[in-house]
């Protein structure tokens, strides 16, 4: 599979989540799932402009020929019929197979289309970005240009500076940019600008 562009955020909370992300996608990419998963669209607070967002909100779009075939099973006189228990209980087992201990950080929402998801849904899901499919698995590179192209100056999500060849350690110190001043505790002082993570 092709790697895309990693993301470099400024804000902790961002990269957190999107370690997150990056570890349930690769789950995704990698198969052997209880549903067969044509769509995964990524929504809500982590596409907006938010420092801080509560979570990342994931729509899984499932295969229902595909996923019903799964649970298929031959009788013992060649008659056929379906595992119903197992497929009745296949979205609380992909929920399962793509979360770690039922964390809350990650929402993970199934439908078998995106025109009926909505209808549940007491605000709108806007901004919704389709980031995979079996055809285009390369979700990173999808992502670094939305957030390229939506990124606002006054409040830029990404940083400038690219950590590609610096060790790890440098890549999680900040850079001050000259003329900042700082607060006692050698961290920049509230308001202060410059303040970039590379």
């Amino acid at each position: 599979m092709p790697r895309g562009r990693g993301l470099f955020f400024l804000s902790k909370r961002r990269r957190w989540l999107y370690k997150k992300l990056v570890r349930v996608m690769d789950r995704v990419d990698h198969g052997h799932l209880p549903m067969v998963i044509k769509e995964v669209h990524l929504f809500g607070g982590f596409l907006r402009n938010k420092d801080h967002p509560k979570d990342i909100d994931l729509l899984l779009i499932y295969d229902s020929d595909l996923t019903l075939k799964m649970y298929e099973a031959i009788g013992t006189k060649g008659d056929l019929h379906w595992r119903l228990w197992e497929m009745r209980r296949s979205p609380s087992h992909l929920r399962h197979a793509l979360k770690q201990n039922a964390e809350r950080s990650i929402d993970i929402n199934i439908c078998p289309s995106l025109e009926e998801y909505p209808r549940d849904l007491l605000f709108p899901m806007d901004p919704v970005l389709l980031i995979w499919t079996p055809e285009s698995p390369d979700w990173r590179s999808a992502l670094a240009n939305y957030f390229e192209e939506h990124q606002l100056g006054s409040r830029p999500l990404l940083a400038r500076v690219s950590p590609l060849g610096r060790s790890a350690s440098r890549c999680r110190n900040p850079r001050i940019s000259r003329g900042i001043s700082l607060a006692s505790s050698g961290r920049p002082a509230r308001g202060a600008v410059g303040y970039e993570w590379t």
